[in-house]
């Protein structure tokens, strides 16, 4: 395989299209995704309409390998003022491309935006079994906050859902 040529960018509308497939694709080959193969219905116009309704309160950034987009992450920040500080954070590689540094490089990408932002915590969601997803966070600095217990049915049985939080400010 060809060395990684890794650059992390914001998503602006241009690449409405690329993240939609990027997303099918994911959903198609990972174990540990809540859409299953064929569920994930949206295209090109369903990003850009979410966008502009979610635009002040999401922010995504996608990652490349030269010209190809092989995975993103986007940050939530809260709605309601009482939950100010607060951000929520879903990641996803493609399967080709994990192990290689390209989730460590769109996690930080996204908690030092998070932090200029005046965010002090960052809260995410993980299948129990997904042991390498889990693996990152914690080396990242991300503890476990919570459990859902049987949350969620994959792979032919339940699942808990792990909540993992971290700190980027005092």
């Amino acid at each position: 395989m060809k060395p990684l040529k890794l650059s992390i960018k914001k998503f602006s509308y241009r690449y409405a299209q690329i993240f939609s497939k990027l997303r099918r694709d994911i959903d198609n080959e990972s174990e540990y995704v809540l859409g299953n193969k064929g569920e994930r219905k949206e295209n090109a116009l369903h990003v850009i309409v979410r966008l502009l309704i979610s635009q002040r309160r999401t922010v995504t950034f996608l990652a490349f390998d030269d010209d190809f987009v092989i995975g993103y992450v986007s940050l939530v920040f809260p709605r309601f003022s009482k939950m100010k500080g607060n951000t929520y954070l879903t990641i996803s590689v493609r399967e080709a491309y994990r192990g290689k540094g390209v989730g460590s490089a769109l996690m930080e990408t996204a908690e030092k935006y998070a932090q200029a932002q005046g965010m002090r915590r960052i809260e995410l969601e993980v299948f129990g079994k997904n042991k390498n997803a889990i693996a990152l966070y914690a080396k990242r600095g991300y503890i476990v906050e919570g459990t859902k217990k049987d949350a969620v049915y994959n792979l032919g049985a339940f699942d808990d859902i792990i909540i993992m939080t971290k700190r980027i400010s005092a």
